[in-house]
């Protein structure tokens, strides 16, 4: 009888149980921030409703992207040509069927589902849409693979190669902790991506649930894909790595030959059309040429030479969708290590944390085996000899990574793989020097810092930390500057020392020092005639990876320094009644009419808490980058997760979570986020049916 009873329990904890995951129908729960938790009965009526609901939050502005990565904004609405020109370069076009062709059906008919969604509701919804940017109606499976493009491999990648022969860096946080660094024995994890606050760049928070698997994160707007968050079991968050996969080679030329391995070969020459609408609603039509060689794509030329670009996925393009569909999916670190192993992803570093209690630092992304070291890529290389022509990539588990530290935790801050924690666990020396470089700036040496200093650290002080805005660089050269004062008697300079050695660092909207900080680091750099970002090397003692989370340190020449600081208060009091400013009265952030104090400040003086700013023209600096998504999770039994979008959930102006969370960012606060069903219900402003779209 006993066992009767046992049995009858048992089933029916299990029919409850399985009844509380079984989705049968189709709907979207908004809650009261703009976020939809998508509950979907198949993948394709997930990814309908998925792309329904970033058009509800973001319509207009998707539109605007998807005609900017057709390459036809410029003939539409006459905008975006130099956008147009670029892609249309660049070759993506010729790419975007093939690469659409070698998805898998499943894959296809989900990319479908998404434009599908998008198609309706803007037939649905026409009088919430732009009238130029309805032109670009209706929205094809293509498109989202070239807004892809344009956004991942172009913006992050190319752009800063293609237009400025330069290399961009881009920002992030990230923090895995595991169970032994942690109070309750739980992993945690930090997701903290760093981009503008506007156009492309801007995330989309978001729930997908169906009978397979609960995934809760963000992707960039328009695609189709959750590219970082977490579900039962796994969580990840991206940072943009010390890849370079995008490399620029110099050509001798005569005439329309170039030489390559002591022969001159004529150049591959196509062209294509730029439409632009003028302004008296006429079309003008622009022919370019673009010129290949076995190198890449022909950018400039001179009389004698030209410069050719030369990147990953340049002639083989890949979705996005499948990578992160199965990443999406993960239920362990098996898993989602076998779907960065797809590289569809052609860069990133991925920082993971479990349910099993595992962690890892992984440096991913098309790394190209290449002949040389790291410095001889970092400029225009020769294009003499078709040895440095890369073809081949490093297979996924050939790169830097490092699962399960003995510390207990790992970092990554846009910093090369080799400190991700300490004591250190890689070895440079076992990679080939043109995978990355090896040091380490102020900002993730801010990020080992907390880390190390801290044992049994709780979900509350987790979310603590990440509010961390003091700048390392201030506190490193606290006790230097505080030398400083026996060596001058210049009141103007002793008190501009006083006023950065009272402060504790911070950037915080009441801190009086850091506004003249960043006036004496700006000088500074500008009497050395250097970047900012380059104030490591104004330093007497260099970065030592043996000692990598105090070095550099020292001042070279205190005599200039002094004289630099009284250079930099007399430029502070031309602008500023005092040199004891409160930082949030100049400093601020605003989205619409909505503006409140401003809070964190510029990486490259090692603050962890990013905001960049503008100043505008009534000498107010207005932040415009820096922390977006922000996520912090416990993996324990029962997911413990706070969240923010410092923008809001859309960009529409008019819509009411148009700038909604500018204030609990300012207030250095995070919001619950709502994973179960009970507390979507509870927290419920809008229900959608599928039926209904």
């Amino acid at each position: 009888m006993k066992n009767n009873i046992l049995l009858l329990a048992v089933l029916c904890l299990l029919s409850c149980k399985q009844s509380e995951k079984t989705i049968s129908e189709n709907e979207i729960l908004w809650d009261t921030y703009g976020v939809p938790h998508i509950y979907a009965t198949s993948d394709n009526d997930l990814y309908y409703m998925s792309a329904w609901g970033q058009m509800k939050n973001h319509g207009n502005l998707m539109l605007k992207l998807y005609g900017e990565a057709r390459g036809t904004s410029a003939a539409l609405w006459g905008e975006g040509f130099e956008i147009n020109k670029a892609l249309h370069h660049l070759g993506l076009y010729e790419q975007l069927q093939p690469t659409y062709d070698d998805l898998a059906p499943k894959y296809q008919e989900m990319l479908q589902s998404f434009v599908a969604g998008i198609n309706a509701y803007a037939a649905k919804n026409s009088n919430e849409l732009d009238e130029n940017y309805k032109k670009v109606l209706p929205i094809t499976a293509n498109d989202i693979i070239a807004h892809s493009f344009r956004v991942v491999n172009y913006e992050f990648l190319i752009r800063g190669t293609f237009l400025t022969n330069q290399k961009i860096e881009g920002g992030s946080n990230s923090w895995a902790l595991s169970g032994s660094k942690t109070a309750t024995g739980n992993t945690m994890l930090v997701a903290n991506p760093h981009l503008p606050w506007s156009d492309l760049f801007l995330w989309h928070e978001q729930q997908f649930i169906t009978n397979e698997y609960n995934m809760y994160g963000a992707t960039l707007i328009g695609h189709p894909s959750i590219t970082l968050g977490f579900n039962d079991n796994v969580s990840w968050t991206h940072t943009v790595n010390t890849i370079d996969n995008t490399d620029l080679f110099e050509m001798k030329k005569q005439g329309e030959t170039y030489l390559l391995d002591d022969e001159y070969i004529p150049f591959e020459a196509s062209n294509y059309v730029i439409e632009e609408l003028q302004e008296d609603g006429t079309i003008k039509t622009n022919t370019f040429t673009r010129k290949r060689t076995k190198h890449g794509i022909v950018i400039k030329e001179t009389e004698n030479t030209a410069l050719a670009i030369r990147f990953a996925q340049m002639n083989d393009l890949t979705s996005l969708i499948e990578q992160y569909d199965l990443m999406s999916k993960a239920k362990n670190l098996d898993d989602m290590k076998n779907a960065l192993a797809l590289r569809q992803m052609p860069f990133l570093n991925t920082v993971y944390a479990d349910k099993d209690g595992n962690i890892m630092h992984h440096f991913g992304g098309l790394v190209p085996e290449k002949n040389g070291d790291w410095d001889k890529w970092q400029g225009v290389v020769s294009g003499d000899s078709s040895t440095d022509i890369w073809t081949d990539y490093y297979e996924s588990d050939e790169l830097p990574t490092v699962v399960n530290p003995p510390s207990g935790w790992l970092q990554n801050a846009n910093d090369p793989p080799y400190v991700n924690t300490l004591p250190t666990v890689l070895d440079p020396k076992d990679f080939a020097s043109h995978i990355a470089p090896n040091n380490m700036r102020f900002r993730p040496q801010r990020a080992a810092r907390l880390m190390h200093e801290e044992d049994s650290i709780s979900f509350h002080r987790l979310v603590e930390l990440k509010h961390d805005n003091k700048a390392e660089l201030a506190l490193r050269l606290h006790d230097d500057l505080l030398a400083l004062k026996d060596q001058t008697s210049d009141s103007l300079v002793l008190a501009a020392i006083d006023v950065m050695t009272k402060w504790d660092g911070s950037y915080d909207a009441h801190s009086l020092g850091a506004m003249f900080f960043m006036t004496f680091t700006n000088t500074w750099a500008s009497e050395k005639q250097t970047s900012p970002f380059q104030l490591s090397s104004l330093l007497k003692d260099a970065w030592q990876p043996n000692d990598p989370i105090n070095t550099p340190d020292g001042f070279v020449n205190n005599e200039e320094v002094i004289n630099i600081i009284k250079k930099s208060a007399e430029n502070h009091l031309a602008k500023y009644p005092k040199l004891e400013i409160p930082y949030g009265e100049y400093y601020k952030l605003k989205i619409g009419d909505l503006e409140y104090p401003g809070t964190g400040g510029p990486q490259h003086l090692g603050v962890f808490r990013i905001v960049y700013a503008n100043q505008n023209e009534e000498g107010k600096f207005i932040g415009n980058f820096g922390d977006s998504f922000v996520l912090v999770l416990e993996m324990g039994t029962e997911i413990s997760a706070k969240g923010l979008l410092t923008y809001g959930n859309s960009s529409n102006p008019d819509n009411k979570h148009f700038g909604d969370q500018l204030e609990m960012f300012s207030k250095n606060k995070l919001r619950n986020i709502w994973f179960k069903r009970i507390d979507q219900e509870s927290n419920l402003e809008l229900r959608e049916n599928k039926n209904d779209m």
